[in-house]
C-alpha cells in the first residue's frame, strides 16, 4: 500500500517534465553559445536564475494541490503549466526572430508569458517568506523563551480542543486558506495587466543646488523605456505623446530603451508617436541597453522623427540668451569598469564653463561612477520604478529593487549632483509591473537663487 509520502504517477510525470524542460533549454543554450549566438548565454542565465527555481516552486505547489484537490483537477493544471512554460520560453527567445515566431505575440497569447513569469516570481517570494517563518519558529523552539511562555507563569498552554472551530477544524481551515493563497500570485499578475499601461503624468518640482536663475522653472518631460512592440502599440504610444504635449514642456528627453524587438516593422508606431511630440527646444535622447540591435538604422529613424540621440556627445541649447547643455552617454555594458569608460567618453566635452547641464544616462547604477560635478542633473530609467512593490505616494515606494540598494525611482543625490530616476513608460518582457504604475515625468527645475531655499533633499544613491 502506498504511503502518504510516496510520489504518485502524476507527481512523477510533473517532475520528469520539469527536469526535461530545463535540460532541453540547457542544451539549446549550450548550442547557441557554441554557434556564437549571444542568446545562448542569456538563456543559460535565465535557467539558473529563473526557470530552475520556478520548477522547484511548482513541484512544491503541485504536491500541495495533490493532497487537497482531486487528481482530475490537478492533472489539467499541470499540463497547462507545462504548455505555458514553453510559450513563455518561445516569447523570450523568439522576440528577435521574424515571422516564424509571430504566433507567440498573437492576441490571446501575448500575455501568457508575462503573467506566468511574474506569478512565479511572486510564488517564489511567498515560498521564501514561508521559509523564513518556519526558520524563525524552529529557532524559537530551541530557545528557553518558549518554556517561559508556556509553563503557566507568563502564559497558559491551550488545550487542543480549545483551538478547534465548532464548525470547521483548524486543519481544514488552514487547508482552505492555503488553496486560496495558491491563487493569489496568479491573480495579482493578471490584475497587473491594466496597471502596466495606466499612463499618468507625475509632476516633480525640485531645487538644484547650482541651477542658474536664468533657467528657473524650466519644464522638462522625461520619458524612458518606452519598449515599443507587443501591447505597447500605436494607440498607447500616441496616448503617451498626448500626455507629454499636455505638459507644455520646454524640452523632452528620452533615456533609452525605445525598443523591444518584435517581428517585422514592429517599431513603426514609435516614430509616429515621437513625431507627434512638440517642444520648443527639441527632443534629446540616449541609447539604452535594448537599442543596439541595429543602432545606425535606429538613430536615423528617430532623428527623422525629431529626436537627436547623443552618443557620448554634448549639445548646447540656447534658451532666451542662456546656454543649457544636454549630454548623453552610451550604455556601459562593462559594469565593473564604468568609471574610466565614462571619464573617457566625456573627455572631449571639455571643462564645464558654468552652464547648466543635464546628463542622460540610461542606467542609474552608474551614477556613483560618473565624474564628480559632471552635471547638475542626471536623468535615468532602466529600473522601471522597481517593477514590483507598493507605490505609497507619487514619489515614495517600497520595491524589491530599492530594498537591495539599486536606485529604483525618485531623486538621488551625490554632493551637488542630483539624479532623477523615472518609473518609465513601458516594460520589457517580464516581469510586468506589479504595484508600480508607469510614469510620464514632468520635471520643473528650480534655482535656489530665485526660490530662496536650500536644494531639495535627495536620497543617497
Amino acid at each position: 500500500m502506498r504511503t502518504k509520502d510516496q510520489p504518485t504517477l502524476l507527481r512523477r510525470v510533473v517532475t520528469f517534465n520539469q527536469v526535461a524542460f530545463n535540460a532541453v533549454l540547457l542544451i539549446v543554450g549550450g548550442s547557441l553559445v557554441w554557434s556564437g549566438d549571444r542568446r545562448g548565454g542569456f538563456l543559460i542565465l535565465l535557467i539558473i536564475g529563473a526557470f530552475a527555481p520556478f520548477s522547484f516552486s511548482r513541484l512544491g505547489l503541485y504536491r500541495y494541490l495533490e493532497r487537497h484537490l482531486p487528481a482530475a483537477f490537478v492533472g489539467p493544471l499541470a499540463a497547462s503549466g507545462l504548455l505555458f512554460d514553453w510559450i513563455m520560453t518561445a516569447q523570450i527567445l523568439g522576440a528577435r526572430q521574424t515571422e516564424d515566431s509571430a504566433w507567440v505575440h498573437a492576441m490571446g497569447v501575448t500575455w501568457i508569458g508575462p503573467v506566468w513569469f511574474s506569478a512565479h516570481i511572486l510564488l517564489l517570494l511567498g515560498y521564501a517568506a514561508i521559509g523564513l517563518v518556519q526558520f524563525g519558529r524552529a529557532l524559537l523552539r530551541r530557545l528557553p523563551v518558549k518554556r517561559w511562555l508556556t509553563d503557566g507563569k507568563l502564559g497558559t498552554r491551550l488545550s487542543p480542543s480549545s483551538t478547534l472551530d465548532p464548525v470547521m477544524g483548524r486543519r481544514e481551515l488552514v487547508q482552505k486558506a492555503g488553496l486560496v493563497a495558491v491563487a493569489v500570485p496568479f491573480g495579482v499578475s493578471v490584475s497587473s495587466i491594466p496597471l502596466s499601461y495606466d499612463f499618468r503624468v507625475e509632476t516633480r518640482e525640485f531645487i538644484l543646488p547650482n541651477w542658474p536663475a536664468a533657467l528657473d522653472g524650466l519644464r522638462v518631460v522625461h520619458l524612458s523605456d518606452i519598449h515599443v512592440g507587443g501591447a505597447m502599440d500605436r494607440d498607447r504610444l500616441l496616448r503617451v505623446a498626448e500626455l507629454a504635449n499636455g505638459c507644455e514642456p520646454d524640452l523632452v528627453v528620452h533615456t533609452g530603451d525605445f525598443l523591444t524587438h518584435r517581428p517585422g516593422e514592429f517599431d513603426k508606431p514609435l516614430y509616429e508617436a515621437l513625431a507627434a511630440i512638440r517642444a520648443p527646444h527639441g527632443q534629446w535622447g540616449c541609447f539604452g541597453n535594448h537599442d543596439y540591435e541595429n543602432p545606425d538604422r535606429f538613430e536615423r529613424r528617430v532623428h527623422e522623427s525629431g529626436v537627436t540621440i547623443l552618443r557620448n556627445r554634448l549639445a548646447t541649447i540656447p534658451i532666451d540668451g542662456h546656454i543649457l547643455e544636454v549630454g548623453g552617454l552610451e550604455f556601459a555594458f562593462n559594469r565593473l569598469n564604468r568609471a574610466p569608460i565614462y571619464a573617457e567618453s566625456m573627455q572631449s566635452w571639455g571643462a564645464r564653463t558654468g552652464s547648466a547641464r543635464i546628463l542622460l544616462n540610461h542606467d542609474p547604477t552608474g551614477f556613483a561612477s560618473l565624474p564628480a560635478g559632471c552635471a547638475d542633473l542626471v536623468l535615468s530609467g532602466h529600473t522601471h520604478g522597481g517593477h514590483i512593490g507598493v507605490q505609497l505616494s507619487p514619489s515614495t515606494a517600497i520595491t524589491l529593487v530599492g530594498l537591495i540598494g539599486i536606485p529604483d525611482q525618485g531623486l538621488f543625490g551625490r554632493d551637488d549632483m542630483r539624479m532623477y530616476v523615472t518609473r518609465c513608460v513601458g516594460f520589457y518582457g517580464y516581469p510586468m509591473r506589479i504595484g508600480i504604475p508607469p510614469e510620464v515625468a514632468l520635471l520643473i527645475l528650480r534655482s535656489p537663487q530665485v526660490v530662496g531655499a536650500p536644494a531639495t533633499e535627495a536620497r543617497a544613491a
